[in-house]
């Protein structure tokens, strides 16, 4: 006999929307769900509710197809080499709002030409949004909220902050590293950090102290050196740093990968080879580790998988929205993994180190 998708939605336990997105094969909803929901129609003997699957079913017009913008502050994109950390990310992004039908609109906003036009963005429009920054303050959050339409965040969150974001599970990645190190032999290890305004580095330092307590490790603050950016003038203040220091850590954790090229620099200006002197660990995974002499060991994180979550958490968030269900903010936490190449030795310990 045949019913309703409404009365087949309640049999399945979900709404009528959620349902019309199955059987239309609409976008909105994640593809777990789609398919679970696909799998038990078809074996309740009601498969024939199901719309043929077409392209065009899935993606109609362009002014029909629902849209994601991905937001990018310039001030951040533009203004750092950290940008170059994004592209696989977006990649992740875009391939997986692809496959659930929706179109990804990347929006650059530049906080010095006052060019926030947050207000532009109509919920009739655009599904859900995503943001990358280096911080959100209270302003453009208001802003964020007053569109009305879910958003989640790349990597920028700290303590305090009630938002939905993907980010790095700081805490776990260091700590390995430190444990990684303790492990050769290293007790004396120190942080370079590059000093600019983001979360993120604010989150990878205090992730760094963390670790060193919970390994009974020393904190030193004469091991931590904020080198003031990338390039020729993080090499030349490590310089002026290393000249006053006549005790050195027998290894060093950077903030990110970028910095292994003047870190590297740096060191062997005063002498000191890698890793016969001071081991050295990146973080980041990027192509510049395997290119650099020796080879740096790293901590990759998985970006295009990264940019694959995002989609899905935004989507998660538009499909609660639609079932009006209880809002929770989530913080999803992407792992880190140690890439071992050739900057990190093992310390010769000695016999009451062995004992």
């Amino acid at each position: 006999m045949a019913i309703k998708s409404k009365e087949l939605a309640e049999m399945l336990g979900v709404s009528a929307a959620t349902m019309s997105l199955v059987l239309n094969h609409k976008p909105g909803i994640s593809d777990e769900l789609r398919n679970t929901l696909l799998t038990k129609i078809r074996d309740m003997g009601y498969g024939y509710m199901i719309k043929d699957y077409t392209v065009s079913a899935m993606v109609e017009t362009a002014g029909q197809t629902k849209k994601i913008a991905y937001i990018i502050y310039l001030e951040y994109a533009e203004a750092s080499e950290e940008s170059a950390f994004f592209p696989r990310i977006i990649e992740g992004v875009e391939r997986e709002a692809r496959n659930l039908g929706y179109q990804l609109v990347v929006i650059h906003m530049d906080e010095c030409l006052g060019d926030y036009n947050l207000v532009d963005l109509k919920r009739e429009e655009y599904a859900g949004i995503i943001v990358q920054a280096a911080s959100l303050e209270e302003d453009v959050l208001t802003q964020l909220d007053a569109t009305g339409i879910p958003y989640v965040t790349i990597d920028c969150w700290k303590r305090g902050m009630n938002v939905s974001t993907v980010s790095v599970n700081y805490e776990q990645g260091y700590f390995m590293a430190l444990e990684y190190l303790k492990n050769l032999g290293h007790t004396k290890i120190g942080y370079i950090k590059s000093g600019q305004n983001s979360f993120a580095f604010e989150e990878r330092n205090r992730a760094f102290r963390i670790g060193l307590k919970d390994l009974g490790l020393t904190y030193n603050p004469k091991y931590e050196w904020d080198v003031q950016g990338w390039g020729a003038q993080a090499r030349s203040t490590l310089e002026k740093e290393l000249k006053t220091l006549s005790d050195l850590p027998t290894a060093i954790l950077l903030e990110n990968d970028v910095l292994a090229t003047p870190v590297y620099q740096a060191f062997r200006e005063k002498g000191l080879k890698i890793p016969e002197d001071i081991s050295v660990i990146g973080f980041d995974g990027r192509e510049v580790c395997s290119m650099m002499v020796p080879p740096l060991t790293t901590l990759r994180i998985p970006r295009r998988f990264m940019g694959r979550m995002l989609i899905m958490l935004l989507c998660h968030k538009i499909e609660m929205e639609e079932r009006g269900l209880e809002h929770t903010h989530v913080n999803m936490k992407i792992s880190a993994e140690i890439i071992e190449m050739g900057s990190v030795k093992e310390l010769q310990r000695s016999e009451d180190d062995e004992n």
